[in-house]
């Protein structure tokens, strides 16, 4: 194992310990000042930008984002309502039920719970997906923990969880609150999300930290994978922290792909618009 590996190891342990103490060695985001004190930034949305990106084949991959910035407490839309399947970034969901679970009865998460969420956050991880996705009860089961979490434009789905449907509004109201509060998991189990999502293995460190400058933290959860239905679906859901305190959610979900490779790219160049608007 390499240098990085170590690195990434070191990361995947302390949080393990730290899921299994019960105590968190890193905080949510700093929250955004109160009250906001400035205006909305320009609309990285408006413009020439929805046209060009269409140029690049955005309307037909139903390439839809929504971004909230906590600190103005305003919503920029691409393609609003636009309903696209989850792919990986439900992922963000099944942990929160796992620590909401975990809450509820008391007590920390498990060895095994630890395991299988960094596991599935960090490498995204499809076996333990579907192990902590049984053992939490099933669809019905996430469908309740969807409703206490505030998901309210999600329909989970299975035995292809990954099919599950969303829109971008609904993963970024979700994001944000998970980061800030405004769901029932409370401070340290917010804390250790937090710290799960900036976990992410080298090699899907793209999406909506794409632009974001230095000094800049991101957490996110990136989707990719192929489908009958659909073709590829391309999402990367996130949360980009402010040093200053706050910051905005950012969600952009896309499908019809004929790869991965593919779409990342329009991603990122979504994902970079929003940056060169929010951080500067």
């Amino acid at each position: 194992m390499g240098s990085g590996g170590r690195a990434r190891r070191a990361v995947g342990l302390a949080v393990l310990a730290v899921a299994l103490l019960g105590v968190v060695a890193c905080d949510p985001p700093r929250p955004p000042p109160s009250p906001p004190t400035y205006a909305c930034r320009a609309d990285p949305f408006g413009g020439w930008f929805p046209q060009y990106i269409d140029g690049y084949g955005a309307a037909a991959h139903h390439v839809t984002a929504a971004v909230h910035d906590d600190r103005t407490g305003c919503w920029y839309h691409l393609r609003r309502g636009q309903r696209v399947s989850t792919a990986s970034v439900v992922k963000i969901e099944v942990m929160a039920a796992t620590l909401l679970r975990a809450q509820d009865q008391g007590r920390p998460l498990t060895r095994s719970e630890g395991d299988r969420i960094g596991a599935m956050i960090r490498t995204s991880d499809n076996a333990a997906t579907t192990s902590l996705w049984r053992d939490l009860g099933g669809v019905r089961a996430m469908q309740s923990y969807g409703d206490r979490l505030g998901l309210t434009q999600t329909d989970e789905t299975e035995p292809y969880w990954g099919l599950t449907s969303t829109t971008a509004e609904d993963q970024a109201v979700f994001v944000e609150r998970l980061m800030q509060g405004g769901v029932p998991l409370d401070h340290d189990r917010r804390g250790l999300a937090w710290l799960y999502l900036r976990d992410i293995r080298a090699d899907q460190r793209w999406g909506v930290r794409a632009g974001v400058p230095a000094g800049w933290e991101v957490g996110h959860k990136n989707g990719f994978a192929g489908s009958a239905c659909c073709g590829w679906r391309v999402n990367s859901v996130g949360y980009v922290a402010d040093p200053a305190g706050g910051g905005y959610s950012i969600a952009v979900l896309s499908d019809g792909w004929a790869s991965m490779e593919q779409g990342i790219p329009m991603v990122e160049t979504v994902a970079r618009q929003v940056a060169a608007s929010l951080t500067p």
